[in-house]
């Protein structure tokens, strides 16, 4: 045990919920910015849960990206992963556009949390039918 280690405080363990907003985090500050949409779209999966948001920013400060991601995979069951991966997808596409760093984050959780690109087609399918507006116009 070093000097300093009774200094560093206890780390932040990842609830389910709390690894999804670590998760929408990564993904939505793919770029670089968090716009105000994105923080819209953070506080419709949060739910006012504001525990959540401090665990899964005390987890992201405290470890590397994309080491967060083994973390995340941990606290998720099977369905959780599915459904966490169908709502990152639908955050990264809900500009209608997937950038390269994006799509980048996408591949490597659906890596880490072991869905197959079958399982997913369809969900993909719908986020973007659903996100097409242009066949409004």
């Amino acid at each position: 045990m070093g000097i300093f280690d009774k200094l560093t405080g206890k780390t932040a363990t990842l609830t389910p919920k709390s690894a999804l907003v670590l998760s929408a985090v990564t993904v939505i500050a793919a770029d670089g910015v968090i716009d105000e949409a994105e923080l819209n779209d953070l506080a419709k999966i949060v739910r006012g849960d504001r525990k959540s948001i401090d665990v899964a920013m005390e987890v992201l400060r405290a470890n590397k990206f994309p080491a967060v991601i083994d973390l995340a995979a941990a606290a998720l069951d099977e369905k959780q992963k599915l459904a966490t991966l169908a709502i990152l997808c639908d955050l990264a596409m809900a500009d209608g556009i997937l950038a390269g760093e994006e799509k980048a984050i996408l591949q490597l959780y659906m890596d880490k949390f072991g869905i197959p690109e079958a399982t997913l087609q369809p969900i993909i399918d719908a986020i973007a039918i659903k996100n097409d507006f242009s066949i409004f116009s």
